[in-house]
This record gives structure tokens, sequence and C-alpha cells, in this order.
């Protein structure tokens, strides 16, 4: 009988002593909370495996058509900070096992798991190569906060530093956040969102959460007005762990005569660093055949921010 054992758990849980459980908005309870308003064909399978010394793993992950991931996301394995490795081999190896038993039951033919890309295999990488998983990197534009603003600033592309400078001169910005919880001013940006959208793309519950996150203390809306008072441009960044994460951003097409994105963008990351945080993440830069043209178009305008890169893997495994 095996030592360990499976338990469900809250994919909403605090961290708790697993520093990777919430070390990305992406991976964390942000996520958690948001992508069910947009995935509901996902059913919420998280759990933690447990054993001699207590918790050692934890797993977010839902089982969705034809696939175990984390609502479309790749699944987050965590494991305890500081635990034996022979404790984390083996509570990962359960977690793994476990996943494979919920796909097959519920007729899924693959697991899509998350993990870091190191140059040596960390635990959860060696298992997945172990049992043939097929593994490709996801490569993201990331700042590092943790230095002077100019020398970030000398990492801008140089056609962008004059174009921030005229944003910062034609743009009045405003923020809402938690010591300015305006919900009228929060409510302009999800109809500015499906006005320059073509159409409201968005339920109210996934405004909702974002709202939630303001109130909260881990989110922040930027707003940008012209001089006559024409909202032009808006933003909206999430954090966790450390990491702020560039999650929407909406421009105004009709005036893309003017640069509109580059001085909200910029003026965020830097509240981001004033504000403690330790990295910026701008977004998945996509490889050429995989990503249309406006994609490869936003991933450029993201490139010019930094020349910092983060990568992940992003492993595939059969089941």
């Amino acid at each position: 009988m095996s030592r360990y054992r499976v338990e469900p758990i809250d994919p909403d849980a605090a961290a708790e002593g697993f520093a990777e459980w919430d070390a990305h908005p992406l991976r964390g309870g942000f996520a958690a909370r948001l992508y069910p308003t947009v995935a509901p064909g996902h059913e919420d399978c998280s759990f933690q495996v447990a054993g001699p010394a207590g918790p050692m793993a934890r797993v977010r992950a839902t089982l969705g058509p034809d696939q175990v991931s984390f609502w479309g996301l790749p699944a987050v394995l965590a494991w305890k900070d500081g635990a034996e490795p022979r404790h984390i081999k083996d509570s990962l190896a359960t977690a793994l096992d476990h996943l494979s038993e919920l796909a097959r039951a519920g007729g899924a033919s693959r697991l899509v798991i998350g993990g870091a890309a190191d140059t040596a295999c960390d635990p959860l990488n060696t298992l997945l190569v172990d049992r043939g998983a097929e593994g490709t990197v996801q490569a993201s534009a990331v700042v590092d906060l943790g230095r002077p603003a100019e020398i970030l600033r000398a990492e801008i592309r140089d056609s962008y530093r004059s174009l921030t400078n005229w944003g910062s001169r034609n743009l009045t910005l405003s923020f809402v956040n938690a010591a300015n919880p305006d919900r009228a001013a929060f409510d302009r940006f999800p109809d500015f969102h499906a006005r320059i959208a073509g159409g409201k793309r968005r339920g109210d519950g996934y405004w909702q959460v974002y709202w939630n996150e303001i109130v909260g203390g881990r989110s922040e809306l930027s707003l940008g007005f012209l001089e006559d008072g024409t909202l032009a441009a808006g933003s909206v960044v999430v954090w966790a762990g450390g990491t702020a994460y560039y999650a929407s951003g909406v421009y105004d097409r009709d005036k893309f005569d003017k640069p509109l994105g580059h001085w909200p963008l910029w003026n965020t990351i830097l509240r981001a660093r004033d504000a403690g945080l330790a990295a910026f993440d701008l977004g998945e830069i996509p490889p050429r055949g995989h990503a249309d043209d406006k994609e490869i178009s936003i991933a450029f305008f993201k490139r010019g921010f930094t020349s910092g890169r983060s990568l992940r893997v992003k492993w595939v495994l059969g089941v």
C-alpha cells in the first residue's frame, strides 16, 4: 500500500510553503478565479499529495475536452519547499499517476503540464522526461524590475523612447487600485474593451474577477485620456509571487496614428517596480508559424520594452 494519499484541495488555497503554487498570476490563484468564467467545459480536479511528512505536492488541474490541463493552460505541479528529495520525487510520481488515472477515467488522451526551463532537470521535469513526455519551450518577454529605472529605459527600443515621451506629454493617466477603488471608473474599461473589440466578448463574471483582484490589492487598472477627455488607452496588470503580469491592454484603433500604447505600458512597468515587484511579464512571444500576423505584431511591440526573456517548458504526456 502506498505511503502517499491523494486529497482534494481548493485551487485558490494559500501557498503555505509551496513557493511555486502562486509564483505567477497565470499559474496561481488569479487563473483559478478567472478561467472558470471563460472555460466552462473544464472540471476542476485539483489535489494535493500527502505522505508520512505531511503534504508534499500540490496540483492545479482541470479535466477538459480531450486533456487534463489547467483551464487550457499547462497544469501546475508544486512541491513543498525544503522537503527531502525522495519525498518530493515520490509525491510527484504519485501526482502524475493520479493525473493519468483522471485522464483515462474522463476519456482524455493527454496531460498538459508546465515546468521550469532550467539547464539541470528538476524533479518534475526528470519524471516527465522518463515517462516519455514531449516538451516545447514557451518564451515570454520579462522585465527584471530589480534594476534601476534608467537601465530599464536604456533597454527600450530606440524608436520607442520618443514615443513614450509623446505619450507622457499628451496622455493623462488615471488609476483604479486598492487605494482608489473607483467602480465607475473601472466600469469604463469593459465598455471600452467591447467597443474596440467590436462587441462584448466577456461576461460580467469575468470582469468581476478583475474588480475583486483590484479591491484585494492584487491588480491595477490604468486609463489613458487624450487632451479632450477621450478615453484612448486602458490596461490591467495583476500580480502574484513578486511577478506582475500584463493581463490586458486595449487601445483605440481609430487613433493608431498616435503612439497610444507606449507611455501607458512603460509607466505601468515603472509603477510595478516602485511597488517592489521583482519582474514584469509582458506575455508570451509565439514562434513564427504558430501565430497570426496580429499576434506577431503584438509580440514585436512587447519585445521593444525589454531584452529579458523567460523560458518555460510545456510538457505533453500521452495517456
